[in-house]
């Protein structure tokens, strides 16, 4: 049997749906069952591009441990068989692509009784979209208070099998109706897998992608989140007006950072005029941070 034909054997037994475009005649040989077990196929960027498999699969782990946490089981087991597909995808590449650097994430801390307080989710180049997760988003204010939220940048290492040890684990452990422990699962993976790369040092694109982070969190009505994320865009804009690397553009950064400091203020307040100006403001925001951020390369 060929890699290829031994990958498709793999996708079909553990439920992998596939979209049409990608492997046409796959299609036809997935069941109605296997439907039922992982609510997303499988995009065709995941299958051509094992940075975007491995973005997806900190995310789908990161939404089982946000579900346990909402006591949704049905979504976290969803979750957890998303991630393990794509744990099969990232190990049909090359060992060199199940290594993946500088994924830029939102780092979260809920208020929740849990060991490990953080919680990545990967966002896209641009303005962050905001992820659905059952009856709301991610970023909107619900059962779980935020108490913290910034970008990192990550690496990955999915070069062995300790993604699919965890996922059993944290499997059984919610067959026993151990939630916490099923947390604590998930979390020892993220833990082994991924580490947090302290070493870069870009304040543009930190300033930019925490003003992202705040607008969706504004856009979910989740003012403390927006709070933590311009807190974090503000310590980045401090180190922009301190470097020599922005003197042309210091004059904005002063500008900027009193804005900052101004609506994170309002949102303090929950002023709901916050809502009205944020859309504009930030895009504003981010796109000349954007254009800052070149000047950093």
């Amino acid at each position: 049997m060929t890699r290829h034909q031994l990958f498709m054997s793999t996708i079909l037994s553990t439920g992998m749906l596939l979209h049409a475009p990608v492997m046409a005649f796959a299609a036809d040989t997935i069941t109605k069952g296997a439907a039922t077990t992982a609510t997303s196929p499988i995009s065709t960027a995941e299958m051509n591009d094992p940075r975007v498999a491995a973005s997806s699969f900190v995310e789908h782990v990161n939404f089982a441990r946000v579900a346990l946490a909402m006591k949704n089981t049905d979504l976290a087991k969803q979750r957890l068989t998303q991630a393990r597909n794509m744990v099969s995808v990232i190990q049909n590449s090359t060992v060199e692509q199940q290594r993946v650097t500088r994924l830029e994430s939102g780092r979260i801390v809920y208020q929740y009784d849990t060991e490990y307080k953080y919680h990545y989710f990967p966002i896209q180049t641009g303005l962050v979209q905001v992820k659905e997760i059952s009856n709301g988003s991610v970023w909107a204010k619900n059962d779980l208070a935020v108490t913290d939220a910034d970008i990192v940048y990550l690496s990955l290492d999915l070069t062995d099998n300790k993604a699919a040890t965890f996922i059993n684990n944290a499997e059984t452990a919610i067959a026993a109706n151990n939630l916490k422990e099923a947390d604590n699962q998930l979390a020892k993976l993220i833990d082994s897998v991924v580490t947090v790369d302290s070493k870069i040092s870009m304040p543009a694109d930190k300033a930019r992608d925490n003003i992202a982070l705040a607008r969706n969190f504004l856009l979910g009505k989740n003012y403390d989140g927006a709070r933590y994320a311009l807190s974090h865009a503000g310590d980045a804009l401090d180190e922009m007006q301190d470097s020599d690397d922005y003197k042309s553009q210091r004059k904005n950064i002063i500008a900027m950072r009193k804005d900052v400091a101004e609506m994170q203020a309002r949102v303090t307040k929950k002023d709901p005029t916050a809502l009205e100006q944020a859309d504009k403001k930030m895009s504003k925001w981010w796109g000349e941070l954007k254009s800052w951020s070149k000047e950093e390369r």
